[in-house]
């Protein structure tokens, strides 16, 4: 029963993804197009953890979701189902391997970038690829 949960959980993070045309699916695809720099991707990818992690759902919602993502994954969403993976992986101790890569959307010609970071944890590791949009606005989040 919990793993049908959890897969359901990343199955509505990876649509919210594909939704914004930003689907983790898509990583590695593409080099970082000029419009990103890969330092303030990585820091803004670690900024979303580090608000997961303090549990600071409005702020991370509000502040960092692009439209889309907040329609398909809204504040009750994350504190129903993303919040209950972050505690079960433990008390958080740093940010391991991240990678930045970039792609574009076929159908809106959109560019984005996509940030694929590796945290440990108290009780195992966790891997975060989050997608960003040209306004650095969150438009894909995935949890493996």
């Amino acid at each position: 029963m919990r793993k049908r949960r959890m897969r359901r959980i990343m199955g509505v993070f990876l649509l919210a993804g594909m939704l914004a045309g930003v689907g983790a699916g898509c990583a590695g695809e593409q080099k970082l197009s000029d419009q990103f720099d890969e330092a303030e991707v990585k820091s803004q990818a670690e900024e979303v953890i580090r608000l997961l992690n303090d549990g600071e759902v409005d702020t991370l919602v509000d502040d960092e979701w692009n439209t889309m993502l907040k329609s398909a994954l809204d504040k009750d969403a994350v504190r129903t189902q993303v919040l209950p993976i972050i505690e079960e992986l433990g008390a958080f101790e740093s940010f391991d391997k991240e990678a930045v890569t970039g792609g574009k959307d076929p159908d809106t010609e959109q560019e984005y970038a996509v940030a694929v970071v590796k945290a440990q944890y108290e009780k195992r590791k966790a891997q975060f690829t989050i997608s960003f949009d040209e306004d650095m606005k969150v438009g894909g989040f995935y949890i493996k």
